[in-house]
């Protein structure tokens, strides 16, 4: 039988208390799926299993595949922990570097609580060369800004795939694993996709992540003041860490821009807005018009994404970066049969 787990390269086993939390989170939305009760045959925190009830009401509201189940667990008890490490996601991705250069400015506010862990979530499992660059590259990222790198393996996505589509999925997937650390974390941010004026469903959302907190770890959806443009122009364009680091490419190797795919080229787009492309030397520009024109796009975040960087292209001037990625969201219509928003 595979079992579902949770491990920290080099880390001490008091980082992962033996508690449930970890498990109910990852697990409530594929138990929806299946229309199953959720048991879990552990400790859970009393806020957590409360707060499961309104994530459910979330889910089955906007995906309506999902029902709301029963959920029971072997002992309700206040979670005890009281650390002071602070964590954030971190993937080398344009919304992570944002929220890790944003925090740098903040470091000498009163109260601040700075980030002092960087945490990368190992979902598919992967291993090898490009890999280990990758890890290698947070690491680096973690040493130049007084962080420490915290790898976590799981072989979560195997048991909820099947189940459950990643962009509705995700946000507990990060929670489950913030769970998971409690012995470590007291804190723990989650970098936002998308920006408060604009907020489609999504996995990771400022009403979701904060309902994977317990009574000793506090999760955070940051950075949603801010759009895809607008961070770099804020932050990442002025951070040679980030021109030196970036990495946001879902098609290629793990460690590298492919500078194709649609992502890769959204997020050349955000950098020659701000005037900064040339200068991101993980970018393989210069940004091909054409090539943007016929890509891709084919969740509908990505659309959305898409439409957003259209408004901000004509905000600035750029009516030829705007007309391409108008061209490539017909094309997407087209291809899937539906009209054009």
């Amino acid at each position: 039988m595979t079992r579902l787990y949770f491990t920290v390269r080099g880390g001490k086993p008091d980082w992962l208390p033996e508690r449930g939390d970890a498990f109910l989170a990852a697990l409530l939305m594929p138990a929806m799926s299946l229309g199953e009760e959720l048991a879990v045959d552990a400790p859970v925190s009393r806020r957590l299993i409360r707060s499961a009830r309104t994530v459910m009401e979330i889910y089955s509201t906007w995906w309506q595949q999902f029902r709301t189940i029963r959920v029971v667990a072997a002992e309700t008890c206040a979670a005890v922990g009281g650390q002071d490490a602070v964590g954030l996601f971190f993937t080398t991705g344009v919304d992570c570097f944002y929220s890790l250069l944003k925090d740098g400015e903040r470091r000498a506010e009163p109260g601040h609580q700075p980030v002092t862990d960087l945490l990368f979530a190992n979902f598919e499992q992967h291993c090898g060369p490009d890999h280990d660059r990758l890890v290698a590259r947070i690491g680096h990222v973690a040493a130049r800004t007084g962080c420490r790198a915290v790898v976590v393996d799981t072989n979560l996505r195997f048991f909820t795939d099947p189940l459950a589509g990643w962009e509705a999925y995700h946000g507990a997937a990060l929670g489950s694993v913030a769970l998971g650390l409690q012995g470590l974390l007291g804190r723990c941010l989650i970098a936002a996709s998308d920006q408060y004026r604009h907020l489609p469903p999504l996995g990771s959302h400022p009403v979701l992540d904060h309902l994977w907190s317990t009574e000793c770890l506090e999760i955070v959806h940051d950075g949603a003041e801010a759009t895809r443009t607008e961070k770099v122009e804020r932050h990442l364009a002025r951070a040679e860490l980030a021109l030196e680091n970036l990495t946001v490419c879902w098609r290629g190797r793990p460690d590298r821009n492919c500078g194709v795919c649609e992502k890769c080229l959204r997020t050349m787009v955000a950098f020659e807005l701000a005037g900064a492309l040339h200068r991101c030397r993980t970018l393989p520009g210069p940004l091909d018009l054409d090539r943007l024109r016929t890509v891709a796009i084919c969740s509908e975040d990505a659309q959305d994404a898409m439409r957003s960087m259209v408004r901000e292209a004509r905000a600035r001037g750029r009516h030829d970066i705007a007309d391409a990625a108008e061209a490539a969201l017909r094309h997407q219509a087209r291809r899937s049969g539906q009209g054009v928003r």
